[in-house]
C-alpha cells in the first residue's frame, strides 16, 4: 500500500539520515543522487561545504511509484579503460616510479608459524626460517602461545640459521622425494650401494616400494614435509594414525612403519641424519584372537569328479586343478615357469626353488591327469621354457583377483553362491588347506609336511632330499602314494579299476565253480 503524503511534513534529511530511512547503506544512496534515480538537492552546510540533503515528502512519492532502478555499474567501463591504459607501457612505468618513492617497502619477518598437533598441549608453534632464499627445516617454539612463540622465533633466529648450516656442511646433498621414491627400485643406487642390510628378494622389494608409494608419500605432502630434519618420532606417530584413518589393520600399519626402518637406517650409515626416527616409535597393537579366522574348505569327497567336466574358464579350471592336487601355496602357482616342471625317474614334479621361507624351496609331485592337462595348455599357448606357466599379456604375473574369481567359478560347480562361500571362510587358499587334510586323513606320514613346504627335522629333509638317487626313490615312491589317494577322492580313477577288478573275480569265481563241477562229474 502506498504511504499517506498529506501527514508528512516537509523536512530536509541528510544523506545518512535518509540512508537510515530506507535502511540502504549512504554510497547507495550517492550512486542514486549521480545518476538523478533519486530526487535531491545540493546546498551549502555551515562550514561552507557542499552537501546532498533529501525532502522527506519527495522521498516518500518517490518511494511510492518506485520502479526497477537502471544499473549503474561502470565494472565493463572500468576494464576497457583499463585495457587502453595498458597499450601505453612507458606512461605507466613512469606513472609507477613516481609511485614507487611514496610506497612503503614490506618489511619481510624471514619467518614463519605453523601449528602442529600436539597431545600434551593440543597444538604446539613450528617456526620455519628463510635464508637467502632457502627454506630451513622447521623447529619446534615448544609453546602454543603466539607472542611466546614470536619472540622464540626473533631470538633464536641467529642460533638455528648457524646450526642449520653447520649440519648441512658435514652432511651430503640428500632430497627427501627423490630418496622415498627411488630407494627399493630396481637396480637403484641406493640398493646398490647399500651393503649394511640383509638383501632382500625381488618380490619383499616390489611390496615396499608400493608402500612407500601408496601411503609415505601422500602422508609427506598431505603434511608439506619437504627435509629430512622435518621428520621425527612425532612425525612418524603422526603416520600411524595417517594409515589407521585410512582404515588399514594394526598389522598393515606396522608393516608400512617397518619398511621406512631400513630407509632411515641407510640415511644414519651414510650420515644423511643423525638418528632413525621409526626406532624408539611402539608398533600398534595387534589382537592375535581377532586376527586368527578359520579357514573352511570342502570335504574330503565333496570335489569327486568335480575336475572331470568340462570348465568355461581354461585359466579357473587350471588355477583350482593345481591347488586342489598339490597343495601350493598361490604365490607359488603365480612363479611356476615351464621349466620347472621336472620328470624324476618317469614321475612329473614341480620344482619349488623360491617360497615363503627355506622349507618352501621343496619338488611337489603332479598327477599324470594334472600333468596332461598342463601339457595342452602350454602346447596351445606356444609357451617357452622360460615363459611363465600363468601370465597376463606381456608376461605379467597374475593379478590376485584371478584367484578369488576361480574360487567362485570352483562353487558355481560345487553348487555353492558367493555368499556361501563367504559365510563358510571358502577362499581359493582353502586348496592347500583341503590337500592337507586329506592327505592327513589317509595317514600320508611325515612327507606330508615335505610337500607342503613346512619345516621338518634334519632327518626327514635328509631322507627326502631329491637330489640324491636314494632320496629320489623314496620320494617317487610317496608320490605314487599321493597319486593314488588323489585317484580316490578327487578324479573318480579308482572307480574304473574297480569295475575291472570286480569283473575279474567275476570271471574267476565261474571258472572255479566249473573246475568244481568238472571234478564232481568225474568223481
Amino acid at each position: 500500500m502506498p504511504i499517506n503524503t498529506t501527514m508528512i511534513r516537509n523536512i530536509l534529511l541528510t544523506a545518512s539520515q535518509a540512508a537510515d530511512l530506507f535502511h540502504i547503506s549512504e554510497n547507495t544512496l550517492n550512486a542514486l543522487s549521480y545518476s538523478n534515480q533519486i530526487p535531491h538537492t545540493r546546498m551549502q552546510n555551515l562550514s561552507g561545504n557542499i552537501e546532498l540533503y533529501f525532502n522527506s515528502s519527495a522521498l516518500v512519492k518517490w518511494f511510492n511509484n518506485l520502479t526497477p532502478l537502471s544499473n549503474i555499474n561502470n565494472y565493463d567501463l572500468i576494464s576497457k579503460l583499463k585495457i587502453k591504459i595498458n597499450k601505453h607501457p612507458d606512461n605507466l612505468s613512469i606513472l609507477r616510479k613516481f609511485d614507487n618513492q611514496f610506497t612503503q617497502k614490506r618489511k619481510t619477518k624471514g619467518y614463519s608459524l605453523q601449528k602442529v598437533p600436539n597431545k600434551k598441549l593440543g597444538f604446539v608453534y613450528y617456526v620455519r626460517y628463510i635464508d637467502k632464499g632457502n627454506i630451513l627445516p622447521r623447529r619446534s617454539t615448544h609453546t602454543n602461545n603466539y607472542n611466546l612463540a614470536v619472540e622464540f622465533a626473533v631470538k633464536m633466529r641467529d642460533t638455528l640459521v648457524k646450526d642449520y648450516y653447520r649440519k648441512k656442511e658435514k652432511r651430503p646433498v640428500c632430497r627427501l622425494y627423490n630418496i622415498m621414491k627411488n630407494f627399493y627400485e630396481k637396480d637403484s643406487h641406493y640398493q646398490k650401494t647399500d651393503t649394511r642390510s640383509k638383501p632382500i628378494s625381488g618380490d619383499t622389494r616390489l611390496n615396499y616400494s608400493r608402500a612407500v608409494k601408496a601411503h609415505w608419500i601422500p602422508f609427506l605432502k598431505n603434511k608439506r614435509i619437504l627435509e629430512l630434519d622435518d621428520i621425527n618420532p612425532s612425525v612418524i606417530i603422526d603416520y600411524q594414525n595417517f594409515c589407521s584413518k585410512k582404515g588399514l589393520s594394526p598389522q598393515s600399519v606396522n608393516f608400512n612403519v617397518s619398511v621406512l626402518n631400513r630407509i632411515f637406517d641407510y640415511l644414519v650409515y651414510n650420515k644423511y641424519i643423525d638418528k632413525n626416527p621409526v626406532k624408539g616409535v611402539p608398533p600398534l597393537y595387534v589382537d592375535t584372537e581377532k586376527m586368527v579366522e578359520i579357514r573352511g574348505c570342502y570335504n574330503i569327497n565333496e570335489l569327486t569328479g568335480v575336475f572331470n567336466r568340462h570348465w568355461k574358464n581354461e585359466i579357473y579350471y587350471l588355477l583350482n586343478l593345481l591347488i586342489y592336487a598339490t597343495g601350493m601355496r598361490n604365490c607359488e602357482i603365480a612363479k611356476i615357469k615351464i621349466k620347472d616342471i621336472i620328470n624324476i625317474k618317469k614321475c612329473w614334479f614341480i620344482n619349488i626353488p623360491k617360497s615363503k621361507s627355506k622349507y618352501g624351496a621343496r619338488i611337489v609331485p603332479v598327477h599324470n591327469f594334472v600333468y596332461n592337462k598342463l601339457k595342452t595348455y602350454i602346447n596351445k599357448n606356444n609357451k617357452t621354457s622360460e615363459d611363465l606357466l600363468f601370465c597376463q599379456r606381456r608376461g605379467k604375473r597374475t593379478p590376485v583377483y584371478w584367484y578369488a574369481e576361480a574360487n567362485t567359478a570352483l562353487g558355481n560347480y560345487t553348487n555353492r553362491s558367493e555368499s556361501q562361500l563367504t559365510n563358510e571362510n571358502i577362499t581359493f587358499y582353502s586348496g592347500r588347506h583341503w590337500w592337507k587334510t586329506l592327505m592327513n586323513a589317509n595317514a600320508l606320514g611325515e612327507v606330508e609336511e615335505v610337500f607342503m613346504g613346512h619345516k621338518v627335522s634334519g632327518d626327514v629333509a635328509k631322507r627326502y632330499n631329491h637330489r640324491d638317487k636314494q632320496g629320489q626313490a623314496v620320494i617317487v615312491k610317496k608320490a605314487s602314494e599321493v597319486f593314488k589317494i588323489l585317484d580316490e577322492a578327487l578324479f573318480k580313477i579308482k572307480n574304473k579299476s574297480k569295475k575291472i577288478i570286480n569283473i575279474k573275480n567275476k570271471k574267476m569265481s565261474i571258472i572255479k565253480t566249473t573246475n568244481k563241477t568238472i571234478r564232481k562229474n568225474i568223481a
